[in-house]
């Protein structure tokens, strides 16, 4: 099973993921990590666009006040 062990600690995009692999790592596991950082830690980086972030904003005063929408219900 893969773990989030090259996750950065201070969120997705804000430090530094791990960049030595692990000794006990498989060939094809490293090249596997390399290729994905090579291809999407730049885009990763990327800070998220405004009308996102308002979004998020507005949804997380609308779960504060409990004027959030209610879930769909569960099948």
């Amino acid at each position: 099973m893969a773990t989030n062990d090259d996750k950065p600690d201070a969120g997705r995009a804000g430090g530094q993921a791990r960049s030595k692999p692990r000794s006990n790592d498989r060939p094809f596991d490293m090249w596997l990590h390399k290729q994905l950082h090579a291809m999407y830690d730049e885009i990763a980086s990327e800070p998220l666009p405004d009308d996102l972030l308002n979004l998020i904003d507005k949804d997380a005063a609308a779960n504060r006040k409990g004027d959030a929408p209610e879930e769909p219900p569960k099948k």
